[in-house]
C-alpha cells in the first residue's frame, strides 16, 4: 500500500504558464520514518514537532519570508528549504507530476478543462507508478475546498469509465476516494507542497541572486529527485 501526498499550482495567464499536480508517494512501510525526519526538523526549526499552523513547513513562506518565516535571514530560510528537499530526495520518496500548458492545446477552453486534464495526467502517472510496484494507493490533498467535489467525482469518473483523450488508460491500483487534510495537520503534505514548488520553480526567472542561490539547491538535488512519473504536455 502507498500513500500519494499531492498538491496543486494553478495556471495564470500572465503569472504561471501551466497548471500543475504534483506531489510524493511512499509506502505505508516507509511513512513512519520519513515523518519522523520532518519531525526532528520541525523540533530543529519551531522547537517542537507539535502540528499547527505556527509550525507548518510552506516552501513559498520559507522562501519568500512570510508568516512563519517572517523576519528570518534568507540564508537561514534557504538552508531550511534545501534540509526539506533533501528529505524530498530520499529513496524512499517518489515523485510524480503532471504540467499542462493550456494555451498550445486547442481543446483546453477554460480553466476547468485545464485542471482536469491536469488532473487527470497526474492520476495516470500515479496509476502507472503503483502498477509498476504491483501495490495499491491513496490520494490525500491539500484542503481546497473548491477542488474537493470535482476531484472526488473525477477520480470516480476514471476509476469507472476510465480515462479520455489521449491513449485512454484504465484506472485500477487506486482505491477508495480522494481524502482531503489542511496541510498544516499533515507533515507529508507539507513535503509535497515542496516538491512541486521546487519543480515549478525552476520554470520562473531565476536570474535574481536568491531565487538564483535557490535554484542551484534544487539543481543540486536533481538526480536524487528525478521523477518516477511525469507528464509534460504539450511536450515543447
Amino acid at each position: 500500500m502507498h500513500l500519494v501526498y499531492y498538491d496543486e499550482v494553478k495556471y495564470e495567464f500572465g503569472k504561471q504558464e501551466a497548471h500543475w499536480f504534483g506531489g510524493v508517494v511512499i509506502s505505508s512501510k516507509d511513512i513512519a520514518s520519513v515523518e519522523e525526519k520532518l519531525n526532528q526538523l520541525a523540533k530543529d526549526v519551531f522547537g517542537t514537532a507539535l502540528l499547527s499552523v505556527d509550525t507548518e513547513f510552506h516552501a513559498k513562506d520559507i522562501f519568500h519570508g512570510k508568516k512563519n518565516f517572517k523576519g528570518k535571514p534568507i540564508d537561514e530560510r534557504l538552508e531550511i528549504l534545501e534540509k526539506l528537499i533533501a528529505i524530498s530526495a530520499e529513496p524512499e520518496v517518489n515523485s510524480i507530476y503532471a504540467r499542462v500548458r493550456p494555451e498550445p492545446v486547442t481543446f483546453i477552453n477554460t480553466s476547468q478543462d485545464c485542471e482536469e486534464f491536469t488532473f487527470m495526467c497526474f492520476v495516470e502517472r500515479v496509476d502507472s507508478f503503483l502498477k509498476s510496484e504491483k501495490s495499491v494507493g491513496m490520494l490525500i490533498g491539500d484542503y481546497d475546498e473548491p477542488n474537493i467535489g470535482p476531484s472526488v467525482a473525477n477520480l470516480s469518473k476514471f476509476r469507472e469509465e476510465g480515462t479520455s483523450r489521449l491513449l485512454g488508460r484504465e484506472i485500477k491500483q487506486l482505491v477508495d476516494t480522494v481524502h482531503f487534510a489542511k496541510s498544516h495537520h499533515s507533515r507529508l503534505i507539507q513535503l509535497a507542497d515542496v516538491d512541486l514548488y521546487c519543480r515549478q520553480f525552476l520554470h520562473g526567472d531565476n536570474t535574481s541572486t536568491h531565487r538564483s542561490k535557490l535554484e542551484k539547491i534544487i539543481k543540486g538535488f536533481s538526480a536524487k529527485r528525478f521523477p518516477k512519473r511525469y507528464k509534460d504536455y504539450p511536450s515543447k
